[in-house]
């Protein structure tokens, strides 16, 4: 699986039953709501009053909260190191209070847009609840990446290169221990040499190919026309020698792909072949 980039790196918050019936006894006080606490009011079954103005995020306006380190400390002075084991609540209204509820995610504007409400009302004696206290039970969703699904052809041929790699460390592994692997052409010199002779070989064919070309267009036509221009004599030995090398390079590369062919044969698996896992003991023919 591969990761892609973060399309939505917002941080999202669900709503719990807790946090929604806290926001619906308190709406008789609220002039104003942004919209995705009103959607999140209304598909969990509570009504909005119209009276009550509806805010987009644009129309969002706070300042964000400053740290109260003293009451943070006041507040964390109390808390032991280690949680000590709590009083357990009934646990149909624990599951009520704390569950997760269905609808619209609500975003740090709207939790700015909360927690300066409950500063005011907090103010007018309305309410004693923190903004922590209605979040506790809520599920912060975090961004994550997404997994994009590897391309299967890849797979399989990153698959078949594996089950490849492990063969040839098995056969080395065994080469001593298996006395049909105890000479491998590979790792024969004269493989080697066999192997440069082909290559110089061809190099070497190459070369006279194009220089015959070369001749044939430079001295051929002269001796078979008559005399000819040295300029001219030069240009249809270099156009000769050129579509020589042309064909060349054509035949070339379509003998080291037919090789190519035939040294892949044998690691294709056909499709009614069985799968076959785990590491694969191909011996290699010795002459």
């Amino acid at each position: 699986m591969l990761k892609s980039t973060i399309v939505d790196t917002r941080v999202r918050l669900r709503p719990s039953k807790k946090l929604l019936e806290s926001l619906n006894a308190q709406k008789e006080h609220l002039k104003e709501l942004p919209a995705n606490v009103a959607t999140a009011l209304e598909k969990n079954g509570y009504s909005v009053p119209k009276s009550i103005r509806i805010l987009k995020d644009s129309e969002l306006v706070f300042k964000r909260p400053q740290i109260d380190t003293k009451l943070l400390d006041k507040l964390t002075a109390d808390v032991p190191d280690v949680p000590q084991e709590t009083a357990e609540a009934p646990e149909k209204e624990q599951e009520q209070q704390q569950r997760p509820v269905d609808g619209h995610f609500l975003y740090l504007n709207d939790l700015h847009w909360l927690n300066s409400t409950l500063t005011e009302l907090r103010k007018n004696n309305v309410i004693n609840v923190f903004l922590y206290e209605l979040i506790e039970s809520c599920e912060l969703i975090l961004p994550e990446n997404e997994f994009k699904p590897r391309n299967p052809e890849l797979e399989a041929r990153c698959q078949r290169l594996r089950e490849e790699q492990q063969n040839r460390e098995y056969q080395k592994m065994t080469k001593n221990v298996d006395a049909t692997l105890k000479h491998v052409p590979e790792d024969t010199v004269a493989y080697q040499l066999k192997s440069i002779n082909k290559q110089i070989i061809a190099v070497a064919q190459f070369i006279f190919s194009v220089a015959a070309g070369f001749t044939f267009g430079f001295f051929g036509v002269n001796l078979m026309v008559g005399p000819l221009p040295f300029g001219f004599r030069i240009l249809l030995g270099v156009i000769v020698a050129l579509v020589i090398a042309l064909a060349e390079m054509y035949f070339l590369a379509k003998k080291l792909h037919e090789y190519d062919e035939v040294l892949d044969a044998p690691k294709r698996k056909t499709p009614n072949s069985p799968k076959v896992s785990g590491v694969q003991n191909i011996k290699p023919h010795v002459d």
